[in-house]
């Protein structure tokens, strides 16, 4: 699961993309709107993440509208070498189902690399 992900989310009526970098057990990304951190693990095909996503703030939005507290997300699901797709929802939420799609971003110099 090392590397660099493309992710595609929803959380009810809302979805959203991004980007995500995973190595050694933790991962860092966001989208437009959030800064996700957390933690995964993988074990065969199956995968667990616990993830912490906060809204992206500006200074100066920070004096002018209140956001969302930050959301601790548990999911799992399956993933290949090249895609993952993870089921779950945040922490006292059972009723905000959050789906996600990760599909591994490829650089020309790993391809490079596998090709040799």
């Amino acid at each position: 699961m090392e590397g660099y992900w493309l992710t595609h989310y929803r959380a009810g009526p809302s979805h959203g993309e991004g980007i995500m970098m995973m190595h050694n057990g933790e991962l860092l990304g966001g989208d437009l709107e959030h800064v996700w951190r957390g933690t995964y693990e993988q074990e065969g095909s199956r995968l667990y993440v616990r993830i912490r996503i906060v809204p992206f703030v500006t200074r100066d939005e920070e004096e002018l509208m209140a956001r969302d507290r930050p959301l601790l997300l548990s999911l799992e699901g399956t993933c290949t070498e090249d895609d993952a797709r993870l089921e779950g929802h945040p922490d006292e939420r059972e009723d905000l189902p959050f789906h996600v799609e990760l599909r591994r971003c490829r650089s020309p110099h790993r391809e490079e690399r596998t090709a040799a």
